[in-house]
Formats: C-alpha cells, sequence, structure tokens
C-alpha cells in the first residue's frame, strides 16, 4: 500500500474494478496524532537536516521504486553515477550487488523497518521526520539528514521547526523522491519500478511485509491493469507532481499502469512551481538565550502582564470566550490575574518555549519591540497564525531601561505609530490604536488573506 490508506476497497469489493477518471477517497495511513508525536521524537533525536541544492545540476538520476517491473529493469541501474531508492528497492539493489546513493522513506508505519535491509555506511538516508523512531533507530550510526513532509494545516505547521524545511509531494514515497530529488538539484530524472499496478511478481518486486491484501482492475486506454484504491492514487497524482516541478525531465522505465500513462503525458511547460517551504525564523538561538539569562538575573524582568488582566477578561467577555493565548508571556504574570486557565508561550521560558496553538484572543504586551528586526515579519506570520478573533497588542515605542548582556537596549525596535500600523496592517485588521505616551495599545482582528513571504525552492 501506499501512504494512502486505502478506505474505500470495500465499497470496491462487489465490481472489483475501480474508474481510472473517479476520485478515490483515500486518507493518510495512521492517525494525525501519531503523525505529530512521532515528529517530535524524531526532530529531537536526529541531527542532521536536508538543505536544498539552488544550482542546477545537469546529472541524470535514476529514481528506483519498489514497483514489480524493477525485476525487468534492475540492471540498467548500474549505468547512473547517482541512484535514489525507496522502500524496498534499497534491500533490493544492495542484493544486487548495487549501492544507492540515497535511500529516501517518508512512510511512517513500523513494517517499513522490515524492508530496509541492512544499512550501508555509503548510503545517505533521506528520511522524513513523519517516519517511525524504529526506523530512525536501526540507523543510528549511519550518514542519516531528516526532512519535513509539508502539510498547511495549523498543527503541522506548529510542529515544524523554525528554520527547518517542509517538502511537498504526492501520496507515495515514490512520488515524494521526485520532490526531494529535485530539492537536491536534479532535473534529469529516470525513474524505476513506479508502476502502480501488479505485475508478476505480484505488487511489488520483493516479499512485501504490509501489501494490500486486494486487486481491483482499472482499465487505461483498452488495457486492464490490476490496482488498489492508492496505487491508482499515486499513479494520477504522478502528473501534477511532475507539473509542479515543470523544470524536469522524467523518463519511465519497465511496463506498468504508470509508465502506460506516461506514454501520453503532455508537460504544461511551466517553470517550477513552490515544491518546499522554509519556515520562518521568529527568534535566533542567540537572543534567545539573551533573554532567557535576562529572565534569570532580572526578577523584575517579564513580570508586568498581570496589569493587563482586566482588560483582558472584559475583552474576553465581549468575545464570550475563554480561549486565550499570552504570546510572549514573561513570568506568567497575566495567567496568574485570571481566574481561568489560559495559554501561555514564550521561547525564552524553558517550561512555554512549546510553540502555541491558536486561540480566539490573544494577548502580545510590551513583546513586539523587543523581536530582531531581522525575525519582526515571521513573528507577525505566527501571530496571524495564533489569532482566530482579536489581537491585544502593547507596543512600547521608546527605549527601555534595561540593556542585554551584550550592550544593547532591550527594545530592539523603537519606532513609532506610523510605522507599527503599516506592518501591523499586512496582516490584521486594526480595529483601534491608542497612544499612551510611549505606549501603542493596539486592537486587531483577523484578516484571512495575506502574502507571506516564503523561502521556496
Amino acid at each position: 500500500m501506499s501512504l494512502a490508506q486505502e478506505s474505500q476497497a470495500a465499497d470496491y469489493k462487489e465490481t472489483r474494478k475501480l474508474e481510472i477518471d473517479k476520485k478515490l477517497d483515500v486518507s493518510y495511513c495512521i492517525p494525525l496524532w501519531l503523525r505529530d508525536e512521532q515528529m517530535a521524537v524524531n526532530i529531537a533525536n536526529v541531527k542532521g537536516r536536508l538543505e536544498p541544492q539552488y544550482d542546477k545540476r545537469t546529472d541524470e538520476i535514476a529514481i528506483v521504486c519498489f514497483g514489480p517491473s524493477l525485476n525487468d529493469t534492475w540492471e540498467e541501474i548500474k549505468h547512473f553515477k547517482y541512484i535514489m531508492t525507496t522502500s524496498g528497492a534499497h534491500k533490493f539493489l544492495l542484493e544486487r550487488g548495487i549501492v544507492p546513493t540515497w535511500q529516501v522513506e517518508v512512510d511512517p508505519r513500523k513494517h517499513k523497518l522490515a524492508l530496509l535491509g541492512t544499512p550501508h555506511p555509503n548510503v545517505e538516508y533521506l528520511i522524513a521526520s513523519t517516519c517511525h523512531p524504529d526506523y530512525f533507530a536501526a540507523l543510528n550510526g549511519f550518514n542519516v539528514k531528516l526532512w519535513h513532509v509539508f502539510d498547511p494545516g495549523d498543527e503541522a505547521i506548529r510542529h515544524l521547526p523554525q528554520g527547518e524545511w517542509a517538502l511537498t509531494g504526492g501520496c507515495s514515497a515514490g512520488l515524494r523522491a521526485l520532490t526531494v530529488a529535485r530539492f537536491l538539484g536534479f532535473r534529469n530524472m529516470h525513474i524505476f519500478g513506479m508502476d502502480g499496478s501488479s505485475g508478476a511478481s505480484g505488487k511489488h518486486a520483493a516479499e512485501h511485509p504490509s501489501q494490500a491484501k486486494q486487486s481491483f482492475d482499472t482499465s487505461y486506454n483498452g488495457v486492464t491493469y490490476q490496482t488498489t484504491p492508492g496505487f491508482l492514487e499515486a499513479a494520477k497524482q504522478t502528473w501534477h507532481e511532475l507539473d509542479q516541478m515543470g523544470d524536469i525531465v522524467a523518463t519511465f522505465y519497465g511496463e506498468g499502469l504508470v509508465q502506460a500513462m506516461a506514454k501520453d503525458y503532455v508537460p504544461k511547460g511551466r517553470k517550477g512551481e513552490i515544491i518546499a517551504v522554509q519556515k520562518e525564523v521568529c527568534t535566533t538561538d542567540e537572543y534567545r538565550q539573551l533573554n532567557t539569562q535576562l529572565h534569570k538575573d532580572k526578577l523584575e524582568y517579564g513580570v508586568g502582564g498581570g496589569k493587563h488582566a482586566n482588560t483582558v477578561i472584559k475583552l474576553a467577555e465581549s468575545i464570550k470566550s475563554h480561549s486565550i493565548l499570552d504570546y510572549g508571556c514573561g513570568k506568567g504574570y497575566l495567567a496568574k490575574a485570571i481566574p481561568f486557565p489560559i495559554w501561555e508561550y514564550d521561547p525564552a521560558i524553558p517550561t512555554k518555549a512549546t510553540p502555541p496553538r491558536a486561540a480566539d484572543l490573544v494577548v502580545c504586551t510590551d513583546v513586539l519591540e523587543h523581536i530582531e528586526p531581522e525575525c519582526l515579519e515571521a513573528v507577525l506570520i505566527d501571530l496571524h497564525r495564533v489569532v482566530l478573533k482579536i489581537g491585544y497588542f502593547i507596543i512600547n515605542t521608546g527605549p527601555a531601561r534595561k540593556t542585554y548582556a551584550d550592550g544593547r537596549n532591550t527594545h530592539l525596535l523603537q519606532e513609532g505609530r506610523a510605522w507599527w500600523e503599516k506592518r501591523l496592517s499586512k496582516y490584521f485588521k486594526i480595529g483601534k490604536i491608542i497612544e499612551q505616551g510611549p505606549l501603542l495599545i493596539v486592537l486587531v482582528g483577523r484578516k484571512d488573506a495575506i502574502k507571506k513571504k516564503k523561502k521556496v525552492v
């Protein structure tokens, strides 16, 4: 099976036939909460990260999947300098004396470990953070680089570490390997074992511990192929993924449904769309450490939240919600002054540094003036993510009385109303700004459509 759980298999049991033009209802193969838990473990345990190659590579690359046609074509792979395997193709080639350059895995299920085989010291393992922790444990001591699967959902974005890359792609490991290869700069791709259908050896090139038990007929250009809902959906997504990477040339080897569809594929001539997104950096490690140290050295630092409690309670009553986030909470005095629980976030407080969930009311007082100038846009993007209804911001436009250990005033941004209004309006609907001496008291609403400045490949 592919990464798509074949949830509609029972619906086709009677007809034993899949219509190739019909949208198939497939879902992710494990619960999303489990995916997120596996990501958290792997992010903490794995040090290496996959980085993009911006320069165009003229070399050819063989991308080797585990479809049954691999039995007929594997000897041709010997001629390639660069080889990227997925799933059981890694073990398949090693058993035949061919050492891959890279192994890509994205499937989060534990059975993938049985398909890995014995790791090889000359292979670089490019493993998605969604994969089972046991898979990483089996690669301990080998060359492993972590990458992330792009998911636009709030929970996935929240768990993605700042500064790291998330890659797009389809619902199978083979389709994801295409994106990974492009991320590494390859444009000339030769694709083996990406069949989308059964062959002489069954659904895969060799034994598979968790393949779909059922098969279904589907017809393409008058030829009937044995497939599954997951296989067929991946086959149809292939052409969308190639169009997303419009600057690549793909050559398919072997016989199968995907190879037959490839003969009719006409590229749309795009120069290439977004295939990877880097999460914005909201604070540098050095600056976070400076703030953490200041919190320890100055007991009076970060204790002003409580004085806003009455206003926050009234705002919560106005929207009839106790869903409140204190963004940049410091020592947590707002939470101490409110008679019901609220969420807290502050990257400089280790116990409160977990990226926050969104809330109806987001309080951000005496925070924005402390942000590193190069990180302000990233922080505003993150605030936009968490503000569901109302944002209550207080910004000091003048200098602070405190300095950091490096001598800088703790108010890194000392700007006036017009400057802040221009930047906030990019991400929020500004309802009211009240000036009280050097303070700006700002009420904002959510702006649904914003333009983000993304770092992309």
